[in-house]
């Protein structure tokens, strides 16, 4: 695996900040953050090739400074059968408690992993992000950025999100999915084979829901139960409203009308004793999706910049020329920023 020489100080102004409770049992302070996602420069070695990659950095907190057992990390980012050994973590030219190691791994991606502590399995404690594999064994999980895969929502909840946030974002029809379609069609063209490749031909407009998807698998995961009893409570009303068909497959009045009735928080068929306001959920639904419309499209919304392009075609000054230059503050290849790394 492509390894990176530790950098003590990032890695001590990020746990210094999450970890450094004397207290474990209390809980970690956003311990979503960990293992350390972060962009990297392109490496010059060719042998690396042309596909963009993050920095992931694991963090292990032994038991003691004076706790010297060896610990390793092995993963699917990376053969099984192989391990990459954690380095210390060095403060005033002393080692510290920390042990980690940087790697290279593709953008884009879910991986699954495990800490070997002397040789001994062992989820990674900071991290609450876990998955069971098919042999309902448990494994530590991340993500790096852009990533479209399904981590959270099961596939009729991301249906009926589809649904729902196409009522809310104005980019489901007339004008506004005219521009997106042609801007995909000249993005397809120039991000085939960078960043975007994965991202930009989404099933939902600019990729809300898979913003969503990426939120409550990390920073967002205490509001995952809003989404699983609201969403089952929506999929209920739909059935019984036009038996025999499909939620996802209704007209979208019945999805404009059903969001009326949740702004309104009266909802013909809701059963309050399960969730009690729809309105609370309907306004969680919608600061998500604003947020993943224009967001950078490296949180997994706002695919290929195109929430950021409506803006910019839409808001431009007397000369006409547009008021929102987003493409100077990004990296390529969507923006033109030689210092900027996401």
């Amino acid at each position: 695996m492509d390894c990176e020489p530790i950098d003590d100080t990032y890695v001590l102004n990020a746990v210094s900040k999450y970890l450094s409770r004397q207290e474990p049992s209390t809980g970690y302070c956003e311990p979503w953050r960990f293992p350390l996602i972060g962009s990297c420069p392109p490496s010059s070695n060719p042998a690396d090739g042309s596909q963009p990659k993050d920095l992931v950095t694991f963090v292990w907190r032994a038991s003691s400074e004076a706790d010297r057992r060896p610990v390793a990390v092995t993963g699917t980012f990376d053969r099984l059968c192989e391990a990459t050994t954690l380095a210390p973590v060095r403060f005033d030219e002393q080692d510290t408690a920390y042990r980690a190691v940087s790697l290279r791994v593709p953008i884009g991606e879910v991986h699954y992993y495990k800490f070997l502590i002397d040789g001994e399995p062992s989820l990674d404690p900071i991290n609450p992000q876990r998955q069971p594999l098919d042999n309902g064994i448990e494994w530590s999980r991340f993500f790096t950025r852009y990533c479209n895969t399904p981590i959270t929502l099961e596939a009729w909840e991301a249906d009926l999100l589809m649904r729902l946030t196409n009522a809310i974002l104005p980019f489901a029809k007339g004008a506004a999915a005219q521009f997106l379609d042609l801007y995909y069609f000249r993005a397809d063209r120039a991000a085939q084979d960078n960043t975007y490749h994965q991202a930009y031909r989404l099933s939902q407009p600019i990729g809300a829901v898979n913003f969503i998807d990426n939120l409550l698998s990390r920073e967002e995961s205490h509001r995952l139960i809003d989404y699983r009893l609201c969403l089952d409570q929506i999929d209920a009303v739909l059935r019984a409203r036009f038996p025999g068909m499909e939620p996802v497959d209704v007209s979208d009045t019945a999805y404009t009308d059903l969001y009326r009735q949740m702004a309104a928080n009266s909802v013909d068929g809701w059963d309050t004793s399960a969730y009690r306001d729809p309105v609370f959920f309907l306004k969680l639904l919608r600061r998500h999706t604003y947020l993943g419309a224009f967001s950078h499209p490296l949180h997994g919304g706002n695919a290929a910049g195109a929430g950021w392009a409506f803006i910019e075609d839409r808001f431009r000054d007397a000369a006409g020329a547009s008021c929102f230059d987003w493409r100077r503050a990004i990296e390529k290849p969507l923006g033109t920023s030689e210092a900027y790394l996401g």
